[in-house]
């Protein structure tokens, strides 16, 4: 098991986000954990991670770890 650290933007914010997160942590929980304590925008649709080291989209059903996260990568939350 590693730490990562990530750097997150809510998309319509500009505030940057640093959190330590455990590898085998699965995107899907930490995206429903976020959603009670941060101040994210209402959508219509489920909220994602885009990877900009990967230029893609996480896959909520795997953990960072297996998304290809690496500590210090960064995202914007949409």
């Amino acid at each position: 098991m590693n730490d990562f650290l990530l750097h997150i933007r809510i998309f319509d914010q500009r505030k940057i986000h640093h959190v330590w997160i455990r590898d085998v942590v699965l995107v899907r929980t930490f995206l429903e954990d976020i959603s009670r304590s941060w101040e994210l925008p209402k959508t219509e649709f489920d909220h994602f991670f885009y990877h900009l080291e990967n230029d893609r989209v996480l896959d909520p059903e795997l953990s960072f770890g297996n998304n290809a996260v690496l500590s210090g990568d960064h995202f914007i939350l949409v």
